[in-house]
């Protein structure tokens, strides 16, 4: 299965990416400091710092599997007037008049306080693919909400 990510989002993950190896790195200096503090069935520290290191390397493991055969997408190469991954919407409710926007974003690393929503999440599946003028049924957690495309930029 391929994976797609936005420019931004493949640079936080591999920011995320390198920053939890450094963790990792200390963590790993603590497992050792705590081992020479003797024995180690009895030490709390040496436990914790084994806990940490293992939790991280998992962690570590995980980002660069998700860098593994990504494909960044720019959308600029992409039809200008069609909601696609690296495209911000602004949509409008047809119940309740209101209006949104979204960034439509790939599967790394999400920033949902931005108004960033991955194309496989329900919302972001429901937009991708429409133009200015449709109108899209999101079926959501929520509930089922029918929404209508009122612009579409590229997201920077």
């Amino acid at each position: 299965m391929s994976k797609y990510m936005t420019r931004n989002q493949y640079d936080r993950h591999v920011e995320a990416t390198k920053a939890c190896e450094e963790k990792l790195a200390i963590a790993r200096k603590k497992v050792g400091a705590a081992a020479e503090h003797g024995d180690l069935s009895e030490n709390a520290e040496y436990e914790a710092a084994i806990e940490e290191s293992g939790f991280l390397a998992g962690r570590v493991e995980e980002l660069r599997a998700a860098l593994v055969g990504c494909s960044v997408i720019d959308p600029r190469n992409t039809a200008p007037d069609m909601v696609t991954m690296g495209k911000t919407v602004t949509v409008k409710d047809a119940e309740t008049g209101s209006e949104e926007t979204y960034h439509i974003v790939g599967l790394g690393i999400t920033d949902t306080n931005a108004g960033e929503v991955s194309y496989s999440a329900p919302m972001g599946a429901a937009l991708i693919g429409a133009h200015v003028g449709d109108v899209v049924t999101a079926k959501l957690p929520g509930g089922t909400r029918k929404l209508e495309i009122t612009a579409i930029a590229v997201y920077e």
